[in-house]
């Protein structure tokens, strides 16, 4: 049996939801890259995506996964192929797009959860983003421990909105998911090993749990939320 699946063996999930993964990028829009490691981003993220689709289908769930192959949904516009993505999410419960980033400071390091800005769905989107957020965070420490969040993803950028297109057109609640720098070669060496990816996977999944979960009782009690700042985005 796979680690992550040991590692879920605790959770008692909801069954039936119908749950969009998208894995960023694909095809000739690469996205970020490690060459010292030979990490791509558009490989890695199919990976991660894969892994927990595998693993959400096996607690009954329904996932379309946006690309299977390293391929782009169009090879002529990018907004078209990012709209694609978002509209293969009509009548889905919620849709998660993965990625991981880059920074051209080798030090940034970190995590980070983004909502769409002007948002039809505010609330139920800030409280996937919460659920998601707070299992990559608690996820992570009891398997590495020592420095920021067991010094394996670093940084806690935290909850932010955005304009990234992706997520902004997608028809249910939303989020975007920057998992690690690529561009730290520290992360970058642990993002080679299986037992980083499977906490990785993990923590998505037990967020998704999260929110399938507990969401629909606090929506009702929380007004739209103060993210901690706005990030203007258009490509992802």
């Amino acid at each position: 049996m796979k680690r992550w699946l040991v590692l879920l063996a605790s959770i008692t999930p909801i069954q039936g939801a119908t749950i969009v993964v998208d894995p960023g990028h694909g095809g000739k829009y690469v996205g970020t890259s490690n060459d010292t490691y030979q990490l791509v981003e558009k490989k890695l993220s199919l990976e991660i995506a894969k892994q927990l689709a595998e693993v959400l289908r096996s607690k009954k769930h329904t996932v379309i996964l946006t690309r299977e192959a390293d391929a782009e949904l169009d090879k002529d516009d990018l907004m078209a192929d990012l709209a694609k993505r978002a509209e293969m999410a009509t009548g889905a419960d919620l849709f998660v797009s993965i990625h991981f980033n880059g920074s051209v400071s080798k030090h940034r390091e970190g995590f980070e959860v983004y909502v769409p800005y002007e948002d039809q769905y505010p609330i139920k989107s800030y409280a996937l983003a919460s659920a998601i957020h707070y299992d990559i965070s608690h996820e992570i420490e009891p398997h590495f421990r020592g420095g920021s969040l067991g010094n394996l993803n670093g940084r806690d950028g935290g909850i932010k909105a955005s304009r990234f297109n992706v997520i902004k057109k997608a028809p249910c609640p939303a989020v975007l998911v920057e998992l690690a720098f690529l561009s730290h070669d520290q992360t970058a060496k642990k993002l080679t090993t299986d037992a980083y990816k499977d906490i990785l996977v993990t923590s998505l999944y037990k967020g998704i749990e999260r929110y399938l979960t507990h969401a629909s009782q606090k929506a009702s009690r929380c007004s739209r939320p103060r993210c901690r700042r706005w990030q203007k985005g258009t490509v992802l």
